[in-house]
């Protein structure tokens, strides 16, 4: 990524599928990395995470300019197709974060979750030194901007019930049944 043009954020969206599912790919990357990833299935999620880029843009890279590039994103769509085919369990893409200094503690720390494993959101909370902070690790993992490579949605409630994800709770089913299957076969193998 490195050989990208400085100062241009390239994204791409495209259409994924997962057994019987649709889903849409985003993902955004600058010079220096990974800036967005996700999966939606909602209507209008391209038009959101797109929005969503702009204002991380307008606040953390003044002066970047947005354009959609395929080319530029090969390597993540090709990484996150790979996880979505149960080929691939971690990522080795450059990655780019931009958020407030407690947003990239939460996001380091979803960063340590295993493969196939979950943890809830006070785990998370006390792991990064804030025991009561719970709902703020939450509002984090809601505004995680790289969806499936950072796994947020390896972080569940504390009864071991599925809570939030910003691309809809089937597909954070569905990412954690994909993990657990992967996680499954590989300690057969």
């Amino acid at each position: 990524m490195e050989n990208l043009d400085p100062k241009t954020v390239f994204y791409w969206s495209e259409p994924v599928r997962k057994n019987d599912a649709a889903f849409e790919l985003f993902t955004a990357v600058c010079n220096r990395g990974l800036i967005c990833s996700g999966l939606g299935q909602r209507t209008g999620y391209r038009d959101q995470c797109l929005r969503d880029v702009e204002a991380t843009v307008e606040k953390y890279l003044r002066g970047y300019r947005i354009v959609p590039d395929k080319g530029a994103n090969l390597s993540v769509i090709r990484q996150i197709r790979e996880y979505l085919e149960g080929l691939r369990q971690e990522f080795t893409i450059n990655l780019y974060p931009l958020g407030t200094e407690f947003q990239m503690k939460v996001w380091e720390e979803l960063r340590n979750i295993p493969y196939g494993e979950t943890c809830s959101y006070s785990e998370i909370a006390e792991k990064i030194a804030c025991p009561k902070g719970q709902r703020a690790v939450g509002m984090a993992n809601n505004r995680n901007p790289l969806g499936v490579v950072v796994p947020c949605h390896r972080v569940i409630g504390k009864k071991g019930d599925l809570v939030g994800y910003a691309g809809g709770l089937g597909i954070k089913k569905m990412l954690l049944e994909l993990e657990k299957q992967g996680k499954k076969e590989s300690f057969y193998e």
